[in-house]
């Protein structure tokens, strides 16, 4: 039982890190040590890239891949 605690604080702990590192959630901290936390939107869709397909011969072709964005206007997995 201590184990599986142990293992879900560790995740949660794990995912907090995640979401910061990747700029979904800010921490904010002021001068008398409080801290705020702001979360951007997160949009998932898809969005026209030109990229390189694997044919008989390479050419660039528009197609729709998946893109991740953040409210703060950059995209998570920009190519």
């Amino acid at each position: 039982m201590l184990r599986t605690l142990l293992l879900v604080v560790a995740l949660v702990i794990l995912i907090g890190i995640v979401l910061v590192a990747t700029g979904i959630v800010h921490l904010n901290r002021d001068a008398n040590g409080n801290v705020t936390v702001t979360a951007n939107p997160v949009t998932v869709g898809t969005e026209n890239r030109t990229v390189q397909m694997p044919v008989v011969t390479m050419e660039n072709r528009q197609v729709p891949i998946p893109v991740v964005s953040v409210g703060n206007g950059q995209a998570a997995n920009a190519q």
